[in-house]
């Protein structure tokens, strides 16, 4: 099925940024699928952020761009994670709006015309709420919920339910997002944060092309640990109003225990003794933690150190995306 370019006023440049950890067999693919989509009028430039991949896929960017591809190479030294490449690809963008989407093809690329035209007809922010995973697990449907469940327990700023970081980005949004120097961000909620208007749109995620996902239970935990120091600082006063309550209930306990002892009968009970000060110390180490997490960030703000360093940047390479022939296909 052919899709006509989005309607509306020409020659604006759309930046796409494609963060890739070991993704050398998808570059071709998701390129091809983006050039069946975005030919028009308009100048596209698509940016690969190489997040420290131990494959081919900076030479597999590279052969595309000696084909005369409108791709660009952002490339980091090592592996420093998936928010620090999208935030790369954002510094480096230079569209009118900017794409972030995966490279796995998990994100359709036939859906950027209607973000497109959602963004020409006045969204600044354009996101893509995901619906369902075709291939997904029950464990990873499970654990999506969660991450989103418990970063907006604890957040002071809502994140859309099952929003992932395939979105459109007008670039006052980006110019406002680059503002941030936070050494561990979270992207999806400082969009949320910032409040320009925005509209939803949904998807179904596509298969896996071919790798395997880079996001395990260990990451997922980490973001979601990121996101919610990031956006808020809900867990401090929860640890402080917990142990205010533990506080209060020992301070009961040891009023009842006072009593019964001035009414000559013994409180029984090693038990109760050992299990109190057992939960004591729990509470007392789950909020030197909390508090440990607050202090790390503040110490890494502190020493300056960037978010990822580029080891390889190409200049600017874009145009209007031909029309994949059959034969390119």
């Amino acid at each position: 099925m052919e899709h006509p370019p989005p309607a509306g006023p020409p020659q604006c440049l759309i930046s796409i940024v494609l963060p890739a950890y070991n993704e050398e067999a998808n570059i071709r693919p998701i390129y091809e699928a983006l050039q069946s989509v975005l030919y028009g009028p308009d100048a596209i430039e698509i940016l690969f952020i190489d997040d420290g991949s131990s494959d081919g896929t900076a030479d597999a960017v590279r052969r595309l761009r000696d084909e005369g591809a409108p791709v660009r190479l952002v490339r980091f030294g090592r592996n420093f994670g998936h928010q620090a490449a999208l935030f790369a690809g954002l510094e480096n963008a230079r569209g009118d709006a900017v794409i972030t989407m995966d490279c796995d093809l998990q994100h359709p690329p036939k859906l950027l015309p209607n973000m497109i035209r959602a963004w020409r007809d006045g969204a600044k922010v354009v996101q893509m709420v995901r619906v369902d995973t075709a291939d997904a697990t029950f464990f990873k449907r499970l654990s999506s919920k969660a991450f989103y469940k418990f970063v907006n327990l604890l957040s002071e700023t809502p994140v859309p339910a099952s929003a992932a970081d395939f979105q459109l980005l007008d670039r006052r949004v980006v110019e406002a997002i680059l503002t941030f120097r936070d050494r561990r961000p979270f992207l999806r909620g400082l969009v949320s944060w910032l409040g320009f208007p925005s509209t939803q749109l949904q998807y179904i995620a596509d298969p896996r092309r071919a790798g395997v996902s880079a996001y395990s239970l260990r990451k997922m935990v980490r973001l979601s640990v990121h996101a919610i120091t990031a956006l808020s600082s809900k867990p401090l006063r929860f640890s402080f109003y917990f142990g205010f309550l533990v506080a209060g209930l020992s301070i009961g306990y040891g009023l009842f225990a006072m009593a019964e002892g001035l009414a000559g009968v013994t409180v029984p009970g090693w038990t109760s003794v050992v299990a109190v000060v057992t939960f004591l110390g729990a509470v007392q180490l789950m909020s030197i933690g909390i508090l440990g997490e607050y202090i790390s960030r503040i110490y890494e703000q502190s020493r300056g150190v960037p978010r990822s360093v580029i080891v390889e940047l190409d200049e600017s390479a874009s145009g209007p995306m031909k029309r994949a022939s059959s034969g390119d296909r």
